[in-house]
């Protein structure tokens, strides 16, 4: 998506997606945060800080790109019939899975995993579909976090099925987020705004 120039079109694309991130960053975060037994104000201001911070530098990202050339319009967008495949996909797919591990397993515990392992499977035709390797990394490590939740629930830590995936998909959506915004703030792709 940003061999050539990076444009307005890129731009509200990587505007677009970050947001996607922060928003579902914050509800894992704030489910982590909802399944604490005590002290979970610090985690919930720490969750409406990050939330913030990261909108704020989305704001100001959107700013600073005023002056990008037009391009990478409506056509060109990836937000189009396979983007809506992916998403109809990971939804039957959480959805699913859910039923037959709250009915048949009787582990509706291990739908927050489930759940996130799910997001992450559906990143994976993003990494073509945005032409972004971060894709790659971000199913990768949202996998990784679900599949760390089941082994550690397993071994006992029965607070992992909450925890893991609500802390660790935040982590994981927000530092792909602030890799994103950073990769093309050292590329240049966004100037001051005047």
């Amino acid at each position: 998506m940003t061999d050539g120039q990076f444009t307005k079109g890129h731009l509200i694309t990587l505007l677009i997606s970050s947001a996607i991130g922060v928003g579902f960053g914050a509800g894992w975060w704030f489910f982590g945060a909802s399944s604490v037994p005590s002290g979970a104000t610090p985690l919930v201001a720490l969750g409406v800080v990050a939330v913030m911070g990261l909108a704020g530098w989305l704001v100001l990202t959107a700013r600073r790109g005023a002056g990008l050339p037009t391009g990478g319009g409506r056509e060109e967008s990836p937000f189009g019939k396979q983007y809506g495949i992916a998403v109809l996909l990971m939804l039957v797919g959480i959805f699913a899975g859910a039923r037959v591990l709250s009915a048949v397993f009787e582990l509706p515990e291990a739908v927050p995993a489930w759940v996130l392992f799910v997001v992450g499977l559906h990143f994976l035709p993003f990494a073509k579909l945005f032409g972004s390797r971060r894709f790659l990394v971000l199913s990768a490590l949202l996998c990784g976090v679900a599949v760390l939740a089941v082994v550690l629930a397993v071994a006992g830590w029965t607070a992992a099925w909450q925890l893991v995936p609500g802390f660790g998909g935040a982590v994981v959506l927000w530092s792909t987020v602030a890799a994103g915004l950073l990769a093309t703030s050292r590329q240049g792709a966004t100037s001051p705004a005047s």
